[in-house]
């Protein structure tokens, strides 16, 4: 079978298993990084502004994260819809752009202005090193985000949204 995710024609591991969640999100993350780093670096040259500094490195990782998920799911959608019909390229991009606001959108608006925020502070309040504490608070941040979307990426794939 193929992976519609990926295109690759390795088995698709079972949406209860940890490879499963593994192969969905590790690229997304690892891009997540990359682009956050190189962001940063680039930001680096043109200033010492921390908030500055910060907001590339969000915008970066941003721009990382979702452009891997917005090819992958729109990969999966482009053997969904029927190639060939009217509006094809819209259905694909509205398909995609609907699934990812049902698996990441609530996970996303918590993520940012509660949960990530609330746990990074209190790591670095509960931990002695503050770098510790950070990583600590992303930990399960990442964690509650990853939950929730994937009750997200499930409930869609449930009600048969995701297609076949």
């Amino acid at each position: 079978m193929r992976c519609p995710m990926w295109g690759s024609s390795a088995p698709l591991a079972r949406p209860h298993s940890l490879a499963f969640w593994v192969r969905r999100y590790a690229p997304a993350e690892l891009a997540c990084l990359v682009t956050m780093l190189a962001a940063s670096v680039l930001a680096s040259t043109l200033t010492t502004s921390a908030p500055l500094l910060a907001a590339s490195a969000i915008g970066g990782a941003t721009v990382g994260f979702y452009g891997v998920l917005v090819v992958a799911v729109g990969r999966e959608q482009r053997i969904v819809v029927v190639s060939g019909t009217t509006g094809y390229t819209r259905r694909v991009a509205a398909r995609t752009v609907l699934l990812l606001v049902a698996e990441f959108g609530t996970p996303e608006i918590l993520d940012t202005f509660l949960w990530r925020p609330a746990l990074m502070i209190a790591g670095v309040s509960l931990v002695e090193n503050p770098i510790l504490g950070l990583l600590a608070g992303k930990l399960v941040s990442d964690t509650l985000f990853y939950t929730l979307s994937a009750v997200g990426f499930r409930a869609t794939q449930l009600t048969g949204a995701r297609g076949t």
